[in-house]
């Protein structure tokens, strides 16, 4: 059953990024390799804020936003600039954010799932939670959930 919760849960987190590329790649076929850029610079901002004592939730908002800035950028390269979407993603930054360290240890310190682990959730329960949250925040935004309510 364990092996089960872990699949689904590791799925869930990898799905989130098969969409990106999807959308980037087939819908608006681009080969923009920003989706597939931001993942990891969202955990490069998140380690380095957690690492420097910033609250765990805080780092997240600021992994979102690092994220939203990095496709602005690769957006505005490639419309203003008419640089090709391909170049524009390929930029890396990931290891100036986190201090020139290209590996930090999270260790001791408080994290998003420790918190929601002294709430009673294992860290299955937190991934799944925090995914089934995110995905009805998404279904009440998008047309189909607005008019199903």
């Amino acid at each position: 059953m364990n092996f089960v919760l872990s699949s689904l849960s590791e799925g869930l987190l990898w799905s989130i990024m098969a969409i990106g590329v999807y959308l980037t790649f087939r819908i608006l076929d681009i080969a923009d390799m920003t989706a597939e850029g931001a993942f990891p610079l969202g955990a490069a901002v998140v380690v380095s804020q957690i690492q420097a004592g910033a609250n765990p939730w805080l780092a997240t908002l600021l992994a979102l936003l690092a994220g939203m800035v990095a496709g602005l950028v690769s957006g505005m390269l490639h419309t203003k600039m008419k640089i090709p979407a391909l170049l524009t993603g390929l930029y890396s930054i990931n290891i100036k954010i986190m201090g020139s360290v290209p590996n930090l240890s999270l260790g001791d310190s408080a994290t998003v799932f420790k918190q929601l682990a002294s709430l009673g959730l294992t860290n299955e329960g937190a991934v799944f939670s925090l995914s089934l949250v995110c995905l009805l925040l998404v279904w009440s935004c998008v047309r189909l959930g607005i008019i199903s309510r």
